[in-house]
């Protein structure tokens, strides 16, 4: 007998599109990416595409583009074992928190007893998609833990655009404690791009936002609001690849998953991972596709395009200066 979860998981991927995709009343795909100089594989790190495409039309579309190859991250285990079964290559690069909007209700106590001490602190508004919230949002940023480090890339959606929907906690003075965007990912499932904090703010402020932004979606109809990826985790529980052909951990896998631990002095993804977990969500496998092939070349071009080696470089840098400021026994 198929186990909840699993079903849980299949009515989930049956409209999943690589994260930071958008699905849009339209009638083609417009892709958006940039050439690996490594391994010269185009990455296609997001695109809009129609709101009914299924997987092989996707495949189809990407294939006709991109003849010699090309580079996909943020993919459900539904796209993953479509490439698999093309004879591609995969390796999974982390895992997704996608909250089930009808049983809100089961988050954990800490979770209202923190919305409860944020809420002391101001109110959750969705602001105006206009040039004066971006540059305020650009400004933002900022004012947040990584806002004076070097930024990563490519890994979510940045942009107001006419499929993103941005919200913030506000003092009665209009400061702004968080910022949080969201875009549409399918008929009933939205997905979290920027999720930012002001390094000064109030505890409860960000589990105020999450949880009232959700019960907005919520009301509206959608059924998951997905917290994003975390990379270089293994929650328990999560149902692997259970869905048609096996995807077995490769060689490149083990090695991203140890490079990604031994960096992880430069990305607190495990704090990362703590708090979207306390929404109780259902963690799911995201992988990396490759067509025809993933060379390690082209996990050394992820590596230093979305910024990780930069910022690795930068906290590397920095811990030593701190530590050697330490007074010695």
């Amino acid at each position: 007998m198929i186990s909840s979860k699993i079903l849980l998981l299949v009515q989930i991927v049956k409209e999943n599109i690589p994260l930071s995709w958008s699905r849009k009343d339209i009638e083609t795909p417009t892709f958006n990416w940039i050439k690996l100089p490594l391994s010269g594989l185009p990455w296609v790190y997001s695109a809009d595409v129609p709101a009914k495409y299924k997987v092989e039309q996707l495949y189809n579309q990407l294939e006709g583009k991109f003849p010699n190859g090309f580079l996909l991250r943020g993919c459900s285990t539904q796209i993953a074992n479509y490439f698999n079964k093309m004879g591609h290559e995969i390796i999974r690069s982390g895992a997704e928190a996608v909250v089930d909007l009808d049983n809100l209700d089961k988050v954990s106590k800490s979770v209202y007893e923190l919305v409860a001490r944020g809420n002391r602190w101001g109110i959750v508004k969705e602001i105006p998609l206009n040039q004066a919230n971006h540059i305020r949002v650009s400004e933002f940023i900022k004012l947040t833990p990584y806002g004076s480090k070097p930024n990563l890339n490519y890994l979510f959606n940045n942009t107001f655009d006419s499929n993103t929907r941005c919200f913030v906690v506000s003092s009665p003075e209009d400061k702004w404690f968080g910022v949080l965007t969201v875009s549409v990912s399918g008929e009933n499932s939205c997905h979290t791009e920027m999720i930012l904090r002001n390094s000064n703010a109030p505890v409860g402020v960000m589990e105020l936002l999450l949880h009232s932004v959700m019960i907005t979606y919520r009301d509206e109809g959608y059924k998951y609001f997905s917290l994003g990826e975390v990379p270089f985790v293994s929650p328990q529980g999560m149902i692997r690849a259970d869905l048609g052909t096996k995807i077995k951990q490769s060689a490149q896998e083990q090695l991203t998953f140890k490079i990604g631990r031994f960096l992880r002095y430069a990305f607190n993804y495990n704090g990362l991972f703590d708090f979207k977990d306390k929404f109780n969500p259902e963690w799911r496998p995201v992988y990396i596709c490759a067509a025809p092939k993933l060379q390690f070349r082209a996990l050394l071009d992820l590596f230093c395009e979305t910024g990780y080696l930069e910022l690795s470089r930068s906290e590397l840098i920095s811990n030593i200066r701190t530590y050697s400021k330490l007074p010695s026994n």
